[in-house]
């Protein structure tokens, strides 16, 4: 970070507001705000900073009160997006921030190998052709092809869906191992988005059955009244989950010829992608065969 950028984040969140006049709940937020950016502020030091930083120095450079340094200092560390020497009391990144940088870099990557395959999904379709990966039990969206025309389905990249709801998200859940699944669902009903929306981890389950022998999945309204998609995971070396391609369109302009063409395109996408990956296409499921053994 330039000095000039971190004078931008001083003025944006280190700054003392003046106390907001709705009360105390908008006060309460511009507190977590500031505090969020002064957070951003004692990494983005840090991580410039050709050597480790004491206390004192990260407070002196930021115009942090030293009450306040310590506290977001404490917690970066404790949370491990810092490091403290235990000798010289200095602070340097820590491992989680590694951790971000690893996921982004490999979100980077595979935006990148995903793209040729995008581009030809949405030239065959011409509807809306969206990359997606798992977090947690939640799929977001990290790229996507717009639909043509001026009926289209939205959603923007960033967006994030409940993963049991969606295509993408049961074609991911599907090629977790079982115990890993069950920590993400541990109650057996579901959030309903829609009445279509899978309501219980057991349909949810044989659902991820069906995925895994037929290589793709459907959202037939499970995310939206009026959404249909079909979604297809894209796969690692060791036949990890690493994403999803998927086509979504507007149920209206589904029919039983195109739904099967647009399957099959999709299914043989992510099949691509994952072959760039190393997967072994002909052990289709080596996670969930080693479980049964």
């Amino acid at each position: 970070m330039n000095m000039k950028e971190r004078q931008s984040m001083k003025r944006a969140g280190l700054r003392t507001e003046k106390k907001s006049q709705g009360g105390g709940t908008a006060q309460t937020r511009s507190a977590r705000v500031r505090s969020a950016w002064r957070a951003l502020a004692v990494l983005e030091l840090v991580a410039d900073s050709p050597q480790s930083l004491t206390l004192t120095e990260i407070a002196s450079e930021l115009g942090l009160p030293a009450s306040s340094a310590h506290g977001l200092v404490g917690t970066l560390a404790e949370a491990a997006y810092l490091r403290r020497d235990k000798d010289s009391l200095r602070y340097c990144l820590g491992p989680r921030v590694g951790k971000l940088a690893a996921a982004f870099h490999a979100q980077v990557d595979l935006i990148a190998l995903a793209g040729p395959v995008m581009d030809s999904l949405h030239e065959a379709t011409s509807e809306t052709v969206s990359l997606t990966v798992l977090q947690g039990d939640e799929i977001l969206f990290i790229d996507k092809r717009t639909a043509n025309g001026q009926i289209q389905v939205v959603n923007p990249v960033g967006t994030r869906l409940p993963a049991h709801a969606t295509g993408s998200g049961k074609a991911m859940l599907a090629y977790l191992p079982r115990d890993a699944l069950r920590r993400l669902y541990p109650r057996d009903a579901l959030s309903q988005r829609t009445p279509h929306t899978l309501a219980t981890r057991q349909e949810l389950e044989r659902a991820l059955d069906v995925v895994r022998r037929q290589g793709f999945a459907l959202d037939e309204q499970e995310s939206e009244l009026g959404v249909w998609a079909a979604a297809s995971a894209i796969r690692d070396a060791g036949g990890l989950q690493v994403g999803a391609l998927s086509v979504f369109a507007p149920i209206f302009r589904v029919h039983a010829g195109r739904s099967a063409e647009w399957i099959e395109q999709v299914s043989q996408g992510a099949a691509g992608v994952s072959s760039l990956l190393g997967f072994p296409a002909g052990d289709p499921d080596p996670l969930h065969r080693a479980d049964e053994e």
